[in-house]
C-alpha cells in the first residue's frame, strides 16, 4: 500500500470512529441522595462504604450507530470496586431503569410473563411473577401483584413503563440482566438477556440493541425521543434476597438496610421502598404509608449531540433521521470519500436524506469533529503529496 492510499484509509477510519457513538439523552443526579427517603440508613459491613456505593451522580444513553445498540450509562460516587468478582465487574448495585414511551393512562391488569430459563433453555410461562426455578422476577407493569419481589413502589398512573432494564452483579449461569417490554395490545411482557454489562470506572454501562425493545404500537419507538420519561431506581444486590433486593428490616445491620423502627408496620407490608437512589429528587419515596405505597414521577432527560427524529403524519413509527454527508479530499490525485452514518434506514452515498416516506429535516446536523478530523486529513495528505514529489 503506497502512501496515499494509506492516508486515505486512515480518514476514512477516523471519520467512521468519530461518527460511531452518540450521546442521546443524560441527566445528573444530586450527590448524597443516597439513603432513600433521606432517613434510612445503609448496611454496616465496610464494603458499602458507607452507602456512597449506592449514590447514583449521572445516568446517560449513548448510540452505538456500529452495533445499533442503545448504551444506558449509570454512574456512582464510588463504584466500590468489584469485593466478589462478579463477572460484570461489579458486586454491590442493583439498577432498575423503566421507560415510558408513551402510551396514555395505565391498561395494565395482571399479565403473562414470558423468559428463556437460563438451565436448559425451555420457557418458563404463566401469571406468577416470580419462578423459582430460575428466581427470575418478571416486572409487573401495574405494580399491583408479588410487592415481595419488587423495589416496594408504584409508577405514575400517566406514564407506566413498557420497557424496564434490570442491571446487576452476575455469577455463573444466572438471569440478572435483561430488557422486558411489555405489549400494551396484548398484554404480554417478553423478555431478553443483555448481551454486554461491564463496569467502566465508577460507571455500570449495560448494552441494549435496538432489536430488543421494539414498538408495540404505531405510536412508540425504538429509539429515545424527547418525550421518553425515565424511572431510575438503585438498590444493594443480594442474588439471595426476595426479588435479588437486600433486605430492608426497622434497624440497620451488617447486612441489612435499616428504615427505622417507626417503619417496621410498613416493612411488613411490603410498602416501604425498597431502594437507596432514584433518578432525580427523592422526596416521592417519602410518601409511602403502612397502607401505599410511594408513588414516583418519571424524570425527562436533557438531549445529547445526536439528531432529533422528524416526523410527518405519513410516517408509521418514529425513528431517527439518516445524516448523510459527502466530503471530497484533493491530494496528489482527486478522491472522493463518502462519510454516512445510517441508523434505522438504507445507507445511501448522496449528499440528502433518503427515506421511503415524507421527512421534513428542519435542522441539519453537522459533526464538527468529523470536519475537524477531516481538515487534519488534507493537511496531513499534502504533506505527504510534497515529500513524494521531492523524492521524484
Amino acid at each position: 500500500m503506497n502512501s496515499k492510499h494509506a492516508i486515505l484509509v486512515v480518514i476514512l477510519a477516523a471519520l467512521i470512529y468519530a461518527q460511531g457513538l452518540f450521546t442521546v439523552q443524560s441527566a445528573t443526579d444530586p450527590t448524597g441522595d443516597f439513603k432513600g427517603p433521606g432517613w434510612f440508613i445503609p448496611p454496616q459491613n465496610p464494603v458499602f462504604k458507607n452507602g456512597t456505593v449506592f449514590d447514583m451522580t449521572r445516568f446517560e444513553i449513548r448510540y452505538n450507530a456500529t452495533a445499533d445498540a442503545l448504551v444506558f450509562r449509570v454512574t456512582f460516587a464510588d463504584l466500590g470496586g468489584n469485593p466478589w468478582n462478579s463477572e460484570t465487574g461489579f458486586s454491590l448495585q442493583y439498577i432498575q431503569i423503566y421507560i415510558s414511551r408513551g402510551f396514555p393512562g395505565n391498561p395494565w391488569g395482571t399479565v403473562s410473563c414470558t423468559i428463556l430459563r437460563p438451565d436448559d433453555g425451555n420457557v418458563a410461562a404463566g401469571n406468577a411473577f416470580f419462578d423459582e426455578a430460575t428466581r427470575f422476577f418478571c416486572p409487573d407493569p401495574a405494580n399491583l401483584t408479588q410487592f415481595k419481589y419488587t423495589p416496594g413502589v408504584r409508577f405514575s398512573g400517566q406514564a407506566p413503563w413498557d420497557v424496564a432494564i434490570f442491571i446487576g452483579p452476575k455469577w455463573g449461569n444466572e438471569t440478572v440482566n435483561f430488557v422486558a417490554v411489555a405489549n400494551v395490545a396484548e398484554g404480554t411482557i417478553s423478555v431478553s438477556p443483555l448481551p454486554k454489562v461491564y463496569a467502566e470506572g465508577n460507571t455500570v454501562v449495560a448494552v441494549v440493541p435496538r432489536k430488543l425493545i421494539p414498538p408495540t404500537t404505531r405510536l412508540m419507538s425504538d429509539f429515545p425521543q424527547p418525550s421518553w420519561r425515565y424511572y431510575v431506581l438503585v438498590t444493594s444486590y443480594d442474588g439471595f434476597g426476595p426479588g435479588r433486593i437486600r433486605p430492608f428490616g426497622p434497624m440497620a445491620q451488617e447486612w441489612t438496610v435499616g428504615v427505622g423502627t417507626a417503619n417496621a408496620s410498613a416493612v411488613l407490608s411490603g410498602t416501604i421502598p425498597r431502594v437507596l437512589d432514584i433518578l432525580g429528587p427523592n422526596t416521592p419515596l417519602r410518601t409511602f404509608t403502612r397502607n401505599a405505597s410511594a408513588v414516583l414521577e418519571p424524570q425527562t432527560l436533557t438531549w445529547g449531540n445526536f439528531p432529533i427524529a422528524y416526523t410527518t403524519s405519513t410516517v408509521t413509527k418514529i425513528v431517527p433521521v439518516t445524516a448523510t454527508k459527502t466530503d471530497t479530499l484533493t491530494l496528489t490525485e482527486t478522491a472522493v470519500v463518502t462519510a454516512t452514518q445510517s441508523v434505522t434506514m438504507t445507507q445511501t452515498a448522496t449528499s440528502y436524506v433518503t427515506q421511503t416516506k415524507e421527512v421534513y429535516v428542519e435542522k441539519p446536523y453537522v459533526d464538527p469533529v468529523s470536519y475537524a478530523v477531516l481538515g487534519l486529513g488534507v493537511i496531513a495528505g499534502l504533506a505527504g503529496a510534497l515529500v513524494a514529489a521531492r523524492r521524484k
